[in-house]
């Protein structure tokens, strides 16, 4: 089937608002489970919903691609949807697999304008959860104290910031003053609200949003300039381009801004709030700054919509499909509002009748809400994602800006990727959930690992389960599923290393399997040709290694020299610095920042990736439907076996 790509990107003035509590049903005698998929945990919200309705059980999944587009979708159309469905605004076919919320009483507590606007065809399929404001991030205190004024156009930002390198005030390793994570709905954002009002309130900016609904659009020729003030920064040296490839990690901003290692962020308010909890300087955030004479604005975000998965309207799905409905009834409510704005540090309710904190909104914004410069941003997450990741891209030197805005033009008008064949098939469901890959031994991570050790044809394969962020399904395989579960661009490297290098590697992986309030670190290793053990992490001590075994059992051999497949990123591509490299310096070939082991060399680079190692697997294999099982690559041991 064809699909054509439908876009919606609406500016609107935020208005200000609340809406009367609703009163719990008595609690049923059924307990009913209800899911949902979201990027992190919202305890509140869980405690509120299983308090005021005690029959249901809010079960939320934390998706290891620290996102809520793409996978959760992908499960839609899998028959694996979760019971509650998030996203930053869905598009295309998904929109079928949701349920029609517009007879619900709780559609009538939000704002009409934002509903109006992620309408579809006249229904409503979510409502908008609380937004984030965004802006700049800057220290107060490095600044007060080295004489910087505080900016009120472009050109004067553009002036402290260079003050600032120049004197070397807030800034990282690299030199660099300002930061954006790099992640493509945040690059994305930052790119459309450097334009707001200068383009998109103008008459040509006007008339492009129109064409863009009328899905007549064309970036190319159209929205360039939303690129000037980043390339500007990169190209003065006071941002660095490494965040925006998409073969390192994003940029450690909280950190560095918390530490007076940067001196000016584009982000959140959930971030400038996170920032000051854990930072002896004084914090605020600047609005959005123009160089052609207007106002100063911000822009907000719904943090995500909600909708119910369409399957629970047929015939026997009644109990959950009232749960859900109870859960997003809560959720607009002030009660509801405020426990969500809590789990996520978001600053405003799209609710008609709900009374805003004061304190939660920064000084440095405050007036452009107060006087009607604040600009609401729906994006959908198509635009989101392929705009935001073709933006990083041109800021990292990968793509010129005609090629990548020429893709942006043919892939918002054009999905014919699904009507390619399929290029295999799978026994079963192979389910990335919960993390998983990041803790043990998975059926995915045996399957890409097998697939990169087949390619290859090394002694050994290991995949970091950072790099695993996407499900396979049981049935045909397409190309672009593939996409979805190794999205990232590192090539294979065939490294030739010892047996103490392979020890050090593993022991490495298992190095942050508790890391950022419980969350484990990407760097965890799924193997093929290796066996191994661990002891799993405690509050006070990492995972340790325990044993390293060939298949068969057997040790390996201390003087042999094996041949090890891994990423050129694990091998100090991007080198070590800001998160990159996952720590693996034993297997340093490339970077000069940290010591070469001289155990360690380079064989091949492929030029292939771990996509690319999937894909060649499946076309090797495509006369069998492929199966992959959990084996016993990988154990967890306690201390005393």
């Amino acid at each position: 089937m064809k699909i054509k790509r439908g876009i919606c990107l609406t500016l609107a003035l935020c208005c200000l608002g609340g809406c009367a509590s609703q009163t719990a049903e008595a609690p049923e005698d059924e307990q009913i489970v209800v899911t949902m998929m979201y990027t992190d945990d919202l305890p509140t919200l869980e405690k509120l919903v299983e308090t005021n309705y005690p029959h249901i059980d809010l079960q939320i999944e934390i998706n290891a691609g620290g996102t809520i587009d793409g996978e959760a979708e992908r499960r839609l159309r899998n028959g694996h949807g979760t019971d509650i469905v998030a996203s930053t605004l869905a598009t295309g076919d998904v929109l079928n697999y949701l349920a029609d919320l517009s007879a619900d009483e709780y559609i009538s507590a939000y704002q009409s304008g934002i509903m109006q606007k992620t309408s579809q065809e006249g229904k409503n399929l979510f409502i908008p959860l609380p937004a984030q404001y965004y802006g700049y991030i800057y220290n107060v205190t490095l600044m007060r104290e080295n004489g910087l004024a505080v900016p009120t156009t472009q050109d004067e930002l553009l002036g402290v910031l260079e003050q600032a390198a120049q004197e070397h005030i807030g800034t990282d390793e690299n030199g660099s003053v300002f930061a954006v994570n790099g992640t493509p709905a945040t690059t994305a954002t930052f790119a459309i609200a450097t334009r707001i009002p200068d383009f998109f309130g103008l008459s040509d900016g006007i008339k492009w949003l129109d064409s863009m609904k009328n899905g007549t659009a064309s970036f190319k020729g159209s929205l360039e300039s939303c690129l000037d003030l980043p390339l500007s920064l990169i190209e003065r040296s006071y941002m660095d381009p490494l965040p925006f490839t998409s073969t390192s990690n994003s940029a450690p901003i909280q950190e560095k801004m918390s530490s007076g290692k940067m001196l000016i962020a584009f982000d959140s308010v959930t971030m400038l709030d996170s920032i000051r909890k854990n930072s002896s300087y004084e914090f605020d955030m600047l609005p959005m700054l123009s160089n052609e004479g207007n106002d100063a604005w911000t822009v907000s975000a719904p943090t995500a919509f909600l909708g119910i998965n369409k399957a629970l309207t047929e015939e026997g799905n009644e109990g959950r499909l009232d749960a859900c409905r109870k859960i997003l009834s809560l959720l607009s409510t002030p009660e509801g509002q405020d426990a969500f704005m809590k789990d996520k540090g978001a600053a405003y309710s799209y609710l008609v009748d709900y009374t805003h904190a004061s304190d939660i909104i920064p000084d440095g914004i405050r007036s452009c809400i107060e006087n009607g410069f604040s600009y609401n941003i729906s994006i959908p997450n198509d635009f989101m994602r392929y705009f935001g990741n073709r933006c990083n891209a041109v800021l990292c030197g990968q793509k010129d800006m005609d090629t990548a805005f020429s893709e942006i033009d043919e892939y918002m008008q054009d999905d014919s990727s699904r009507t390619a064949a399929p290029i295999g098939t799978i026994d079963h469901d192979m389910i990335v959930e919960n993390y998983n890959v990041r803790l043990g031994e998975t059926e995915i991570g045996n399957l890409i690992a097998d697939a990169v050790r087949e390619m290859t044809g090394a002694d050994f394969a290991a995949v970091n389960g950072g790099s695993i962020r996407g499900s396979l399904y049981e049935g045909d395989i397409y190309s672009y599923d593939l996409d979805y579960v190794c999205p990232y661009e590192n090539q294979v490297v065939i490294l030739e290393v010892t047996a103490d290098v392979i020890e050090s590697m593993l022991s490495n992986g298992l190095s942050a399997m508790l890391r950022d309030i419980e969350i484990p670190g990407g760097r965890f290793l799924n193997v093929s040709g290796l066996h191994y053990s661990f002891t799993p992490p405690t509050a006070d001590t990492p995972a340790q290694l325990a044993s390293v075994t060939l298949p068969d059992g057997s040790p390996l051999d201390e003087n042999a020299v094996y041949t090890l497949a891994v990423t050129d990123y694990m091998a100090g591509s991007s080198g070590y610095f800001d998160n990159n490299g996952d720590g693996f310096t034993m297997l340093n070939v490339y970077s000069s920042d940290v010591p070469k082991d001289e155990n360690v060399r380079l064989v091949r680079e492929t030029g292939n990736t771990f996509c690319d190692a999937l894909e060649e697997y499946f076309l090797n294999h495509n006369n069998e439907e492929i199966g992959s099982q959990v084996e016993g690559r990988i154990v967890s041991v306690s201390e005393n076996e």
